[in-house]
């Protein structure tokens, strides 16, 4: 390394770095001045510096021009989704409610199958009940109860007891069938 550059180089450090921020700001003109009067030289560095430093503003003010560009046409796009979405969402709605009747059926068949388990349990817990009675007045032999009345309560049990299958079968029945309509209803559901 020459002695000239050298110097050159020390008087950059010395002159220039306090430029960098920590100290004290200089006229960068008067720093200009004062290199080229050092090394006229100098001036093709800060020529060639000068034409970089305006290439590269050019650059960056390009890529902001591109970025703002970019970012617009990205706005445009979202706004472009939100309005696909609606549309689909919409389609989908209005696809889904073209099976509203036929949920709405099977609703009304729950309901009166639910309505029918009811009475029937109803019904049967009746039935039990009056088994329940009937058998305590056909065991009770401290009634007296003459062969005739006796006949006719043991009819009434044979009764009860033969319905009673009947009545629990129809009740298994009727939940089987709310099982299988409940089974259509999820099928249908979206």
């Amino acid at each position: 390394m020459k002695n000239r550059d050298l110097l050159l180089l020390l008087f950059a450090l010395v002159f220039l770095f306090p430029l960098a921020g920590c100290g004290q700001q200089q006229d960068i003109e008067t720093v200009k001045k004062g290199l080229l009067e050092f090394d006229p030289s100098f001036k093709e560095v800060l020529t060639k510096k000068a034409r970089i430093d305006s290439q590269i503003e050019v650059l960056k003010a390009d890529f902001r021009n591109k970025q703002a560009e970019i970012n617009s046409k990205i706005m445009e796009l979202e706004e472009e989704l939100k309005g696909v979405r609606r549309q689909n969402y919409a389609q989908v709605h209005e696809l889904v409610a073209q099976l509203g009747p036929e949920r709405q059926k099977i609703n009304l068949k729950l309901a009166e199958l639910n309505t029918i388990l009811k009475n029937k349990e109803g019904l049967l817990n009746t039935f039990k009940s009056s088994l329940k009675e009937t058998k305590k007045v056909v065991e009770n032999k401290k009634l007296g109860l003459s062969p005739e009345e006796e006949a006719k309560w043991q009819k009434n049990l044979d009764d009860l007891n033969r319905q009673l299958p009947v009545i629990e079968e129809e009740i298994a029945k009727v939940r089987k069938e709310i099982s299988l309509y409940r089974q259509q209803f999820n099928l249908l559901k979206y």
